[in-house]
């Protein structure tokens, strides 16, 4: 009876290696083969989980192999399970007390339990994940259509034309709160940032535009800027800052980019590449309540907080609910991550958006094998609640494998705030931003002294008549304090790693935003 448990046992640890020990012929050839079979598959898989984690990582983004995934761990788990119960039966003694068939058949549901669990679970998440893929990144007839993607299949090497890869990351209040606003007016994207990667590094640079830019400029020859020669403007001037593009195209105008799905995001690529000199290639809108949902299924996200920021409240005298105190190593859950990225109350937008920056680098830190692996299924539904994007699932294995290089990689920030980087609200210089940009992604810590425009990119002159910025509000950006101190760092001239720029600035953090 110990022996026959015992290779009970041997079956749960290596499929059928228990049945090596039954007196039947059959059972022992079955027993051999099996325990071969899974001795091969284990080695083919940690063989390319060490050598090469791409390929598993891209495998994870093919419907079609993860429904195959799904299907094979349901059927290996039943056949494991029959497999250790045959092992009991075919081993055991022919006469045994009842006490003792008892004690078999309790390890036989024991350790049955053992191996359907981890099984039943990688089968879920197979088809949890062949369910976002689908959901988010659509394909076949239902793919999104896009004038402005590049094409990056069918090539041995597919970024060998690509030295980077610009994808415009869109924040929308797309919140549940608003949705009668949104179906009405369409979304404001008050968050915009241009991803650009360098594909053979994985170095990344983030490059962030004020909502509230104006006279936005278009590509020469481009659609947008034969609608708008002189850049993006109308009256009254804060209904045509760069964060009100998407919209405007998308009531106003609907026979431009009649072609493609988003057509908002069409125009706004525009935009961005505008004032840039960066071709965009793909787009991503966040909407606030999917991004707090991402951050509680990680189980928050750990941020240093240099300045006491207001959970809620405005300029017109409504008061905060509470606030944020600064501190190292605060770990935010999802309500307050949210709010350490949107408070500008005493503060201004381009404090905000250098919070912003600081939030997106704490995710991608925290985005480690272990936290996904156990929080897989919250952080799935999530993600696919919260992305609205451009990029098709047939590119999704390429951009996977570019996303492992971008993980470790160096991520330093680009921010236009008043006197940095040529920007100012009245009079911004898009010759001397579109420079200051070029020299951020080639390594310069400072912009040139002489900047030259981006070739094919018109600079409008800003009106005759220009607005001064806005006051506080609710709906309008926060003059505040000098944008020189800022909640993650002091904003500079050239581009600022991340991780430096988001450092805890000790005592100095407690100082009142006014001084």
């Amino acid at each position: 009876m110990r022996t026959s448990l015992l290779l009970t046992v041997a079956s749960a640890l290596l499929p059928g290696s228990g049945l090596l020990g039954a007196r039947p012929r059959l059972a022992r050839i079955v027993g051999a083969i099996t325990a071969l079979i899974a001795v091969v598959v284990a080695a083919y898989v940690g063989y390319f989980a060490l050598t090469d984690p791409a390929s598993l990582a891209t495998a994870a983004v093919k419907p079609a192999i993860l429904t195959g995934v799904s299907t094979a761990l349901i059927v290996a788990g039943l056949v494991w399970v029959a497999l250790i119960a045959a092992t009991q039966i075919l081993t055991r003694p022919r006469r045994l007390p009842d006490r003792r068939r008892a004690l078999g058949a309790l390890l036989v549901t024991a350790l049955a339990f053992g191996v359907t669990a981890p099984t039943a679970i990688g089968a879920r998440y197979a088809r949890d994940q062949m369910l976002l893929v689908d959901r988010v990144f659509t394909s076949g007839p239902d793919e999104v259509k896009s004038s402005s993607r590049p094409t990056l299949e069918g090539k041995e090497d597919p970024f060998e034309d690509i030295p980077r890869l610009n994808i415009l990351l869109l924040g929308a209040d797309g919140s549940a709160s608003r949705a009668d606003a949104v179906e009405q007016y369409s979304v404001r994207t008050d968050t915009i940032m241009l991803a650009s990667i360098d594909t053979a590094t994985g170095d990344t640079t983030l490059i962030q535009i004020p909502r509230n830019l104006q006279y936005t400029p278009f590509p020469e020859g481009s659609e947008m800027a034969e609608l708008f020669p002189d850049g993006f403007r109308g009256e009254p001037a804060e209904e045509w800052f760069i964060n009100s593009i998407w919209a405007h195209v998308e009531l106003e105008y609907p026979d431009l980019f009649a072609d493609s799905t988003y057509r908002g995001a069409e125009a706004l690529k525009q935009g961005v590449e505008g004032v840039t000199g960066l071709k965009v290639d793909y787009f991503a809108m966040l909407d606030i309540d999917g991004i707090q949902q991402l951050i509680d299924a990680m189980g928050g996200v750990t941020v240093n907080i240099n300045q006491r920021l207001a959970i809620g409240g405005n300029s017109q005298g409504k008061r905060p609910s509470g606030y944020l105190e600064p501190g190292p190593d605060q770990h935010l859950m999802g309500y307050e991550a949210m709010w350490y990225a949107r408070s500008r109350l005493d503060y201004s937008d381009y404090d905000r958006m250098a919070r912003q920056s600081c939030l997106v680098g704490a995710i991608i830190r925290q985005a480690n094998p272990t936290t996904m692996l156990t929080r897989y299924e919250a952080i799935a539904a999530a993600s696919s609640q919260m992305v609205v994007t451009d990029i098709p699932q047939r590119d999704l294995p390429v951009i996977v494998e570019l996303a492992l290089r971008v993980k470790d990689a160096p991520v330093t920030r680009l921010v236009y705030s008043p006197g940095k980087n040529g920007y100012s609200y009245n009079n911004p210089d898009f010759e001397a931003m579109r420079a200051a940009v070029e020299d951020a992604i080639q390594g310069d810590p400072s912009p040139s002294a002489s900047p030259t425009s981006a070739p094919g990119t018109s600079s409008p002159a800003p009106a005759s008549s220009a607005s001064t910025e806005p006051t506080t509000s609710a709906e309008s950006p926060s003059a505040g304090p000098s944008a020189s101190a800022t909640a993650a760092g002091e904003l500079t001239d050239g581009a600022q790693d991340v991780g430096d720029a988001c450092a805890w600035n000790g005592d100095d953090a407690e100082a009142d935003p006014e001084d």
